[in-house]
């Protein structure tokens, strides 16, 4: 069995940029809170905004995905302009119609710099580069939902929101300065170098399967557990608690999830992460406020897990930059799906809908990561860092 070094330095400009590109969906609950107070925007208008960022970022996500090699340098500093762009004109902005078309735009943006910023970041220790991602962005999307509520009660809540442009401003001063955050140059893969098929094998393909279904799970329950916390008595103040220390608890368990050799079997932490993501839909049924804050902490530590190790996992045994953009594109394509499945399955089947999908789910995504981890020559056997370019070309099978 081969064990992996451990010492590859992460690309740290790549994290950094990977981090800003994902960071809208952690700070959405103040962002649109701030909206509705500079621009008048109805509650309800909400999930139109969500949606119209995460679509855009998922369609970011998949070019990126596909054409990531044809891609120009210059590409993706104007990516890190247009994001700044629509950021600073969202603050000064309060038609619904074009707010649409701005956030669209900008999860556009940020979706592009993300996949290839974060296959960039997980080429060669793929566990720690996600890790990292999260434990970031975790971190500054809770400073800045502390810091926005201040600024927006010292300056306007259109300043506050004004102050968010200053994520695509330092993206694009990495793009700028780290070139090699979003280089587009791919390195020969080891298919090439051994004259084998240029392709990953359906073991990797599996776990990356396995990563959009947890986290199309983790967003079906995240996107309404507020709601069925409402409906069960439990009050907001109790939900912003459980959402602070949730976070927290997600940050610390992506600070020990970077390690390349995973500690505990893939195959057993998806079924224990799994039964971690259905607590808040369990917990909210008795209307206990304690039962809650404790059932998102668990959803915290078990979606930080299992989403870091399945991503490190597929990355780790994709052949080429093709494919870690693909494993990338799993996280807005399960962020914009996860959603409107749990809605599709609530009006489909009523209460309980939303158990059975997310239930569907997490069946579905363990049996594809028992398979990429158990399967003979399994991922979980492979080694995961190198220390050298070499090595890496050495040493990855297909």
């Amino acid at each position: 069995m081969l064990r992996p070094s451990g010492d590859q330095p992460l690309l740290l400009p790549a994290v950094a940029l990977a981090c800003l590109g994902v960071l809208q969906p952690g700070i959405d609950p103040v962002f649109l809170t701030l909206l509705s107070s500079a621009h008048g925007l109805s509650p309800d208008r909400h999930g139109w905004i969500v949606s119209a960022s995460q679509c855009g970022m998922a369609l970011g996500a998949l070019v990126t995905w596909q054409y990531g090699r044809r891609l120009s340098g210059p590409i993706f500093p104007t990516a890190a302009l247009v994001a700044l762009l629509a950021a600073l004109a969202t603050a000064w902005t309060g038609d619904f119609a074009l707010l649409l078309g701005l956030r669209c735009l900008f999860g556009l943006a940020t979706g592009v710099l993300y996949t290839q910023a974060m296959s960039n970041a997980a080429a060669h220790r793929p566990h720690g580069a996600y890790g990292a991602v999260f434990l970031c962005q975790l971190g500054v999307a809770t400073a800045v939902a502390l810091l926005l509520p201040t600024i927006a009660d010292t300056a306007g809540a259109a300043i506050a929101l004004a102050t968010l442009a200053i994520a695509p401003l330092c993206a694009l001063a990495i793009c700028v300065r780290y070139p090699q955050a979003v280089s587009r140059r791919e390195p020969a893969t080891p298919a090439r170098a051994s004259g084998g098929p240029g392709h990953s094998d359906t073991r990797a393909w599996a776990a990356a399967g396995a990563t959009l279904l947890f986290i199309c799970a983790t967003m079906m329950v995240w996107s309404f557990a507020g709601a069925l916390a409402i409906d069960a008595g439990i009050s907001e103040a109790t939900i912003g608690q459980a959402v602070a220390v949730g976070s927290l608890a997600g940050a610390a368990t992506a600070f020990f999830v970077m390690r390349e050799r995973p500690a505990v079997p893939p195959a057993l932490t998806g079924p224990l992460s799994g039964l971690s993501l259905i607590c808040p839909i369990l917990a909210t049924r008795d209307g206990d406020p304690i039962l809650f804050i404790v059932s998102i902490i668990l959803l915290n530590i078990g979606s930080t897990a299992i989403i870091v190790r399945s991503s490190g996992l597929a990355s780790a045994a994709g052949r080429d930059g093709l494919f870690r953009r693909f494993v990338a594109c799993t996280h807005p394509l399960g962020m914009t799906l996860g959603p409107v499945a749990g809605s599709l399955a609530s009006l489909a089947f009523g209460a309980g809908g939303l158990l059975y999908a997310a239930v569907t789910a997490i069946l579905s995504a363990c049996l594809l990561l028992a398979f990429a981890d158990l399967a003979p020559g399994g991922l979980r056997w492979r080694r995961t860092s190198y220390e050298s370019l070499d090595e890496y070309l050495t040493n990855v099978q297909p």
